[in-house]
């Protein structure tokens, strides 16, 4: 397996060790578990279309725009009441 370098600010590769210690890793593997679980914006964009799609499928329920951004602002705000 080929390996790479990837620069970082001194300050952000300590803080990278600290978190793999407190994980019992390696900075390489808490940056290959952050890697292989993040989901990219497409990948969050197909999930939220089948999402929606078993959700209408299975309720009849296809929100509008609008509603999502009702719902996704109302959801923000019960968030931020609960901080």
């Amino acid at each position: 397996m080929a390996h790479t370098t990837i620069k970082v600010e001194s300050s952000i590769r300590d803080r990278l060790a600290i978190l793999a210690a407190e994980k019992n890793t390696t900075i390489a593997g808490l940056v290959g578990e952050f890697a292989t679980h993040t989901l990219t914006q497409s990948e969050r964009d197909e999930q939220v279309a089948k999402t929606l799609e078993v959700l209408h499928a299975l309720s009849g329920y296809a929100p509008d725009p609008e509603q999502d951004r009702t719902a996704d602002d109302e959801l923000t705000r019960r968030l931020g009441s609960a901080a």
